[in-house]
C-alpha cells in the first residue's frame, strides 16, 4: 500500500483500536496486556538480535546487530515509554533493533526493566535507570562511546537520570536522544489542548493518570519529576524528535529551548503530519525509518567527537 494511503489508514487504526483502550477507565493490568498485544502487530527488523543480559541489575535486554566484547563496542541505554505505567523492554525491542541497525554493528542497545507506577512511584524508575547506567559502564563500555535516550515517559526518565549522573559526578554519556519526551507533568503546554484533534495515540486523561501515579506526593512541577523545570546545565548533546500532530509537541519544544538556553547542544527535528512516538513504526513508514536513521547518524557523530 502506498505511503500516502497507508499513513491515514494507520492513523485511524490507532485512534479507533489503540488510543481508547490505553488509560482510564481500563485498569493498569489490562492496559499492559493490550499494549503488549498491539506491539506484536508491528514487525521487528531482521538482522538485530535481542537477548537478556545475564546477571544485570536491574534486568536488561540487549539488542544488537553484531557481536563482541563490551569494551570494544558502543552502547545506547534506552528507556522505554508508556506513560510511566505501561510498556517493557519487549514492547520496545523493535525500536531498539531499528536504532541498532541504523547506528551500526558495533552498537549494543540496552533496554532496562524499570519499575512502573502506580505500584512503584518516583524515585523507583529513576533509581533503576541510574543503576542500569552504572551497570552498562561496569560491563566495560567506554563512557565516551555511551549514550542515553528514551521515548515519551522514557524520555523524562532519561533526562532525570542524566541529571542524577551529573550530580553524582559520574562520567557523563556522550549524547542523549529524546523521542517525544514528557517534560512537564503539569500539562501546561498549549499543544495538550491544541493537538487534541490530530493526536492518534495519546489521551489527556491517560497522561493525567500516569503523571500523578509517577509523581506520587510531589508537585507535578517539581524538577525531580518534570525535566522542564530542572537545572539543565551540563547535559550532553541532545537530539529531540517530535511529531507536529501530537499532544507533547510543546513538551519537546519548550524543553529544547530551555536546554539550549542552559548551554546544551540541542538538535530538534519536527515531523509534519506525524503522531506521538511514530518511530515505533519504523518498519512500516518511511518517515519513521528516516527518523530512526537520523538517530543513528546523530549517535555516530557524537561518538566520533
Amino acid at each position: 500500500m502506498a505511503q500516502s494511503i497507508l499513513k491515514p489508514v494507520y492513523r485511524l487504526l490507532l485512534r479507533w483500536f489503540y488510543r481508547p483502550f490505553i488509560g482510564p477507565p481500563f485498569g493498569v493490568a489490562f492496559q499492559r496486556r493490550y499494549m503488549a498485544l498491539a506491539v506484536k502487530t508491528v514487525p521487528r527488523p531482521r538482522g538485530a538480535a535481542a537477548e537478556p543480559v545475564q546477571g544485570a541489575d536491574p534486568p536488561m535486554l540487549k539488542v544488537s546487530a553484531g557481536h563482541g566484547e563490551p569494551a570494544g563496542r558502543k552502547a545506547l541505554l534506552w528507556v522505554h515509554g508508556g506513560g510511566f505505567v505501561v510498556g517493557s523492554p519487549d514492547t520496545h525491542a523493535g525500536l531498539a533493533g531499528h536504532i541498532a541497525l541504523a547506528a551500526g554493528p558495533d552498537v549494543d542497545v540496552y533496554l532496562p526493566h524499570y519499575r512502573l507506577a502506580p505500584e512503584a512511584p518516583f524515585p523507583a524508575a529513576t533509581d533503576d535507570i541510574f543503576r542500569a547506567y552504572r551497570a552498562v559502564l561496569a560491563r566495560g563500555h567506554d563512557p565516551a562511546a555511551v549514550a542515553i535516550g528514551g521515548d515519551s515517559a522514557g524520555g523524562a526518565i532519561a533526562v532525570l537520570t542524566a541529571l542524577a549522573i551529573r550530580e553524582m559526578d559520574l562520567p557523563s554519556p556522550a549524547a542523549m536522544v529524546l523521542i517525544s519526551p514528557v517534560t512537564d507533568l503539569s500539562l501546561s503546554g498549549g499543544s495538550i489542548a491544541g493537538k487534541r484533534r490530530t493526536e492518534a495515540v495519546l489521551r489527556e486523561e491517560w497522561l493525567r493518570f500516569g503523571y500523578r501515579s509517577f509523581a506520587g506526593p510531589l508537585a507535578l512541577t517539581d524538577p525531580l519529576v518534570s525535566p522542564l523545570y530542572a537545572d539543565l546545565d551540563g547535559l550532553p548533546p541532545t537530539l529531540v524528535q517530535v511529531g507536529e500532530h501530537e499532544l507533547l509537541l510543546d513538551d519537546s519544544l519548550r524543553w529544547a529551548d530551555r536546554a539550549w538556553g542552559a548551554g546544551v547542544e540541542v538538535e530538534v527535528q519536527r515531523f509534519p503530519d506525524m503522531w506521538h512516538d511514530f518511530q515505533l513504526q519504523a518498519g512500516i513508514f518511511e518517515d519513521a525509518a528516516q527518523a530512526v536513521g537520523d538517530i543513528g547518524a546523530f549517535l555516530l557523530r557524537r561518538w566520533a567527537d
